[in-house]
């Protein structure tokens, strides 16, 4: 008769199964076995106090059961009441030491109070009782999860999963490694499994609601968040997602907020502390995010996660041995978390700490991160190896690396094209750099076409009266195209004592030399309106703390020629360096190198319709303004000192240096060159051949 019963409690057929049940306790109301089944039955209908009576009634019944005291755990684990489902397993623990769920149900609830070493002990424990328990897989792989031993957890719940595709929590944990791997779409699909047993399952929506958010399905993560609050169910976790969402929205201030209830709710929530920092960094509140992170990562330390982005808002903040000394901290904590080194590793980097970068990187060869690979194809680069760099760059897992900001795959591209530049597979090598510049983003300036009218009348306006009431030094203005080198001629003159070299402009109204063409420019200039012109000029200088005495170098990235006959008359006395290579080297500089301004060539021959153009601005600048041209490569160079001597009197000055700056802006980060020898160019001229000829 039990039997039948129990069959038919399997099967889901519960009216009937409790029925049977009732029966026999109006035969035998002492049977504790039948109290027991009842009581489960019971509780699957969501009755849980009469449930919880009929168990603890079996209980009282057989005092030597565990299986009884094992299920009233799980009872008292489901109100969320820690202490007595603790003690409802050790009970059934000590009636039945071989008993695998009552280890796992001590593991659970410890794992619940954060303390990882005890959970993963019980878990283990469980294991060797049952080596295929689901309940401890799935928290050992929960552990490594927490731990960041992403590939241990995968594997875990894998094997959890797999032997329990209907387990709505054992679906769910799975699905938290696979999103936090980056494997949306397999996430997905474990928790539409998990929702399919049970819709309602709170940890199943709440995951499901940050898929949404990744997509951008806002609204559809709004409904569900909003209904488990009204159910009073996963409340911190959906004020986190409130707080995803206002992120999203762009609401930085109403994040904070919903952030910061999610945490009064439950201190210990680590994806509430990490945001809640992060969006007070894009608030530009950095060093208030740091400090609260590290408050936060101080009481509650277990998590890997919280220390990388301490670690990172530092390395953001320029405080690199700071975020070293968390990074190695955090090591210690976790020795097999290889994602933690090869964080390490990319802030060893940052901090221009090249070898022990490259050692440590070397040590975190496992991990999936695709900046850590192009770390360590541009250290076989820099050593000379450039077939060695083509293989890690091939190696990057392209999906991992589309969930990453565009600049990530734009720097790969480059570092590919300079592994195949220099095996001379030139053809292989522009096909990367121009899939580089695919990535950017950014149209050049508009610049008109300079015809003859033109010209004319820009030399007219220019030979009007200068201003009469001038105060302060006449700054020296810096131009050099992408390509050119300018940031080297640059690095050299901040290297010189005394003087201020410009290049930010954080003016809410730029002055008239950086702002977007003005045509009344064009227009007769009377003393008045060149007096507010230049008193614009001078007030961001002013702004930064830069005496009027000081010599200021002021780098413009694309000299609009219209805007000079202003210049010579609102600045008199204002001088123009140009900086210039070779034209097809700088255009064949710009395709693989990119430019320090961000604008994008795809269209070689587009790039060098413009850098024509730009040149010739240029050209004209020159004849209107007193103007000195520099080759970077030959005033640079090893024991040259005619040209940096004629620029020095240019400038007014006795000699010019080369200091930290000027040699350290001749390589790039990891030993890499920043440009191609002169003449490089040639070898390209066959597969630009349009481009170039532009340029002839």
């Amino acid at each position: 008769m039990l039997d039948n019963l129990l069959q038919l409690h399997r099967d889901g057929r519960l009216d009937e199964a409790e029925h049977g049940y009732r029966a026999l306790l109006t035969d035998n109301p002492d049977d504790a076995e039948v109290l027991h089944l009842l009581g489960i039955l019971r509780g699957q209908r969501g009755d849980l106090p009469e449930a919880m009576r009929l168990v603890r009634r079996a209980g009282e019944v057989d005092p030597h059961n565990a299986a009884s005291r094992h299920t009233l755990g799980e009872m008292y684990l489901a109100e969320g009441r820690l202490d007595d489902a603790h003690a409802a397993y050790d009970e059934a623990r000590q009636l039945n030491p071989n008993l695998a769920a009552a280890h796992g149900g001590l593991g659970q609830v410890a794992l619940l109070r954060g303390e990882l070493d005890t959970a993963e002990s019980h878990f283990r424990a469980a294991l060797r009782a049952d080596e295929n328990d689901v309940q401890s897989l799935t928290g050992l792989g929960t552990i490594a999860h927490a731990r960041g031993e992403s590939q241990r957890a995968l594997q875990l719940l894998t094997q959890a999963a797999q032997l329990a595709p209907d387990d709505p929590l054992i679906q769910t944990s799975y699905a938290q490694v696979l999103f936090d791997q980056g494997m949306f779409d397999f996430a997905a699909r474990a928790v539409d499994n998990s929702l399919a047993v049970k819709p309602d399952y709170p940890l199943a929506q709440v995951l499901r609601a940050e898929l949404h958010v990744h997509k951008g399905e806002l609204a559809q993560a709004l409904a569900i968040y909003e209904t488990l609050l009204a159910r009073g169910e996963q409340i911190a976790a959906a004020r986190t997602g409130l707080g995803d969402i206002a992120r999203a929205r762009g609401r930085l201030d109403e994040a904070i907020l919903r952030y910061d209830e999610a945490l009064r709710e439950q201190p210990s929530l680590h994806p509430a502390a990490i945001r809640r920092a992060d969006t007070l960094a894009r608030r530009g509140q950095l060093a208030q995010a740091i400090e609260d992170l590290r408050r936060h990562v101080a009481d509650y330390p277990e998590n890997p996660r919280a220390h990388a982005k301490l670690a990172r808002l530092l390395t953001r903040a320029g405080r690199f041995d700071e975020a070293l000394s968390v990074w190695t901290a955090a090591e210690a904590r976790w020795p097999e978390d290889v994602d933690l080194k090869a964080q390490h590793a990319l802030t060893l980097d940052r901090a221009g700490r090249s070898e022990e970068a490259l050692a440590m990187a070397d040590a975190a060869a496992a991990s999936r991160r695709p900046a850590l690979a192009m770390l360590r194809a541009r250290a076989a680069l820099a050593a000379g190896d450039p077939a060695a760099a083509i293989q890690r760059l091939q190696r990057i897992d392209d999906a991992a690396l589309a969930a990453k900001p565009r600049q990530l795959a734009r720097r790969r591209q480059r570092l590919l094209g300079l592994a195949c530049d220099a095996l001379e597979q030139w053809p292989d090598a522009a096909r990367a750099f121009l899939e580089a510049q695919r990535l950017g983003e950014g149209e050049l300036p508009a610049l008109p076409v300079l015809d003859d009218a033109t010209r004319v009348d820009l030399e007219q306006l220019a030979a009007e009266p200068e201003l009469a009431d001038s105060r302060g030094e006449a700054p020296v203005f810096l131009c050099g195209l992408p390509g050119s080198g300018v940031g080297e001629v640059a690095a050299l003159l901040a290297d010189q004592p005394g003087w201020f070299v410009r290049r930010e402009h954080f003016e809410s109204v730029p002055d008239f030399v950086h702002a977007a063409f003005d045509s009344r420019l064009l227009q007769p200039l009377d003393q008045a309106a060149m007096a507010l012109l230049v008193r614009r000029y001078r007030r961001s200088l002013q702004r930064a703390g830069v005496a009027d005495s000081t010599p200021v170098v002021d780098r413009i990235p694309v000299l609009d020629a219209r805007v000079v006959p202003a210049i010579r008359r609102v600045l008199p006395g204002a001088r123009l360096v140009i900086v210039q290579r070779e034209p097809h080297d700088m255009l064949m500089d710009w395709l693989a190198f990119g430019w320090s301004e961000g604008f994008a060539v795809p269209d070689p021959l587009a790039g060098a319709r413009w850098l024509r153009l730009a040149m010739s601005h240029l050209s004209l600048a020159e004849e209107l303004l007193p103007s000195f041209r520099v080759d970077p490569d030959l005033l640079l160079a090893p024991g040259e000192g005619d040209m940096r001597m004629r620029l020095a009197v240019f400038l007014h000055r006795d000699d010019l240096q080369p200091g930290p700056l000027a040699r350290g802006a001749r390589k790039g980060r990891g030993g890499l060159p920043v440009s191609f020898p002169p003449g490089h160019a040639a070898h390209y001229r066959e597969v630009f051949a349009e481009a170039f000829a532009v340029l002839d």
